[in-house]
């Protein structure tokens, strides 16, 4: 045994800071059990980092990976997400809280962290009077000349320090050359916590928290490759968002203070029922005292990436039809069935070659065309880990344009239901659709997730639903989102020390998140509620939401309502119903 390669971490004899980004290592996420030498092992690892008691990131060689089959094994691969958002705190209930006269609230003394894009940290947003910085700390998760965070490997940390020696410096980005290259990160930051810019009529809804960004790294090539995602879309993988989210619990538990997480973030990669990886870890972070997570329901409801299926107890099959766009690069399409149900498949292509029933066999099975150039790869999973669901991978490799025919057979079926998913809006071409696609069970993993606040959005001008806002319920049956906040034609922050535009459920996230640094002020920093988390802040803005007379409630678009933080606090103080 090669004792260096299993404690690499201890002995360094290779750079780990360099291969937690190299193109040429492969990351893993295993469940090491907890013996992490044997993991290493059993991977050929060279470094790893540890996520929980249970789980890890392992760096393999890339031509290591690649020899083993890493593709046969998907659960170990990183899920890869982005961004969710491409005016009014006042119809929130929020401004209000700002000059309330007996409980003003601003956010003072709550942290609200954020996973990201970064930060412009030089607009005017986040900058003080005095001229220093309301951020605290910035992790570019890009940057590996600079000193990486207490317990972490790869990255720069920028302290509040060196931003506030930057600000007061000719060249700040000498100092602090941290960059938000597409401004999502710095429109969150500053809808949610941007300070009061009187001049320009803008305020974020908690103006007095403070902030710590997570830069992402952007995803490796080779998972971009084996996920066939489009060359110019924004995607991070998500062991990089888990070891975002455990910095920023790191920085709050230091600081001792109370957290807000709001994730801008989602993929339709995963089983859309609260058990992948990252949300049974952000659950875990919301369940804790003083911390809040805040995810967006995703903006895929009209876009017609997701078909819900019931099979035909007396049929042999059922066809789901799927247009592709000319100049496709490729795509997966993931099918997942209920317990104890099991499925096959049959394929016809646009030019009439078919694919007869793909015996269920647990590899990666390689379908050549005849016809045509398109090359198909098939697997399944007879019991995904995470759901413990039948899942049916099919990789469609430069498909023919056209419409394609995926024939649903029956081997055993029991429940009868079934959800069809392709990638998310940006990562395919706009016109790869399903025929007769559902908008109902479009909210995006994590938004899936049990424990966090799920936000859809809203047009605040005429409060009508935005036509993108992802709809529940989740595949497990479990209401989501919980409530939605507004999302159309935002006005916030953007790059150039500017206020731009932007429309999504990340938005809204951001509105709810800062709604919730309202609430953890009241109740922690005040003691009002020591003990609050992400549950005891969910109920109080579920409470306070406002419903229209024409919906039942709860509603699989609207959740409870619209965010009305001012009417949770009449409740909260026994002054409302």
């Amino acid at each position: 045994m090669d004792e260096k390669k299993v404690f690499a971490n201890e002995l360094i004899p290779i750079d780990c800071r360099a291969a937690i980004v190299s193109e040429n290592f492969a990351d893993l996420i295993v469940d090491y059990e907890g013996s992490i030498t044997e993991a290493l092992i059993r991977y050929d690892a060279l470094c790893y980092q540890i996520i929980d008691e249970r789980f890890a990131v392992l760096q393999t060689p890339l031509s290591t990976a690649i020899a083993q089959g890493f593709s046969e094994n998907i659960r170990i691969m990183p899920r890869l997400l982005g961004p969710y958002g491409l005016f009014s705190v006042d119809q929130s209930g929020i401004l209000a809280l700002h000059t309330h006269p007996y409980i003003p609230l601003r956010g003072n003394g709550v942290i609200i962290g954020f996973v990201d894009s970064g930060i412009e940290y030089t607009n005017s947003a986040f900058i003080y009077d005095d001229h220093t910085t309301k951020i605290m700390s910035i992790w570019d998760q890009t940057i590996q000349e600079g000193t990486t965070p207490e317990n972490f490997q790869y990255g720069t940390e920028y302290t509040r320090n060196d931003i506030n020696a930057a600000l007061n410096s000719e060249n700040p980005y000498e100092i602090v050359p941290s960059i938000d290259e597409t401004g999502h990160g710095t429109f969150l930051a500053g809808t949610a916590a941007g300070r009061n810019l009187e001049e320009e009529r803008f305020v974020g809804a908690a103006p007095d928290s403070e902030i710590i960004m997570v830069k992402l790294k952007p995803a490796k090539q080779y998972l971009r490759d084996f996920y066939l995602i489009q060359e110019d879309a924004i995607v991070y993988q998500d062991n990089d968002i888990i070891m975002g989210i455990k910095y920023l619990v790191q920085k709050a538990e230091i600081a001792n203070r109370p957290l807000v997480i709001c994730l801008g973030l989602g993929t339709n990669q995963g089983g859309h029922d609260g058990t992948s990886l990252l949300e049974e870890y952000v659950r875990g972070v919301g369940e804790k005292i003083g911390k809040v997570v805040i995810v967006p329901a995703g903006n895929e409801a009209n876009l017609r990436h997701h078909i819900s299926g019931f099979y035909p107890a007396a049929e042999p099959y059922q066809d789901i039809e799927l247009i592709v766009e000319e100049n496709e690069r490729g795509f997966i399409v993931w099918i997942w069935g209920q317990v104890p149900d099991i499925y096959s498949i049959a394929i016809l292509s646009p030019t009439g070659e078919f694919v007869s029933r793909i015996p269920p066999i647990e590899r990666w099975r390689r379908i050549d065309l005849w016809l045509e150039k398109t090359q198909l790869e098939v697997k399944y999973i007879f019991l995904e880990p995470r759901t413990g669901s039948q899942l049916i991978l099919i990789r469609f490799v430069e498909p023919t344009q056209g419409l394609w025919t995926l024939r649903i057979i029956g081997e055993v079926v029991i429940i009868g239901e079934y959800s069809v998913y392709i990638d998310r809006k940006g990562w395919i071409l706009p016109t790869t659709v399903f025929l007769n696609a559902s908008i109902y069970s479009t909210v995006t993993v994590p938004g899936t997730a049990r424990s966090p606040i799920t936000v859809g959005a809203y047009n605040q001008v005429d409060n009508s639903l935005y036509v993108g806002s992802g709809r529940g319920p989740t595949r497990s049956g479990v209401l989501k989102p919980e409530l939605v906040a507004p999302g159309v034609n935002v006005i916030g922050p953007i790059p150039g020390n500017h206020l731009g535009v932007m429309t999504g459920t990340s938005v809204a996230a951001s509105y709810v998140a800062g709604a919730a640094a309202l609430l953890l002020e009241w109740g922690i920093v005040l003691g009002n509620n020591p003990r609050m988390s992400t549950r005891a802040v969910k109920q109080s803005l579920v409470r306070g939401a406002d419903r229209r007379l024409e919906y039942d409630y709860p509603d699989d678009r609207w959740g409870y309502g619209k965010l009305n933080l001012f009417r949770s606090f009449e409740i909260l103080r026994g002054r409302g119903v």
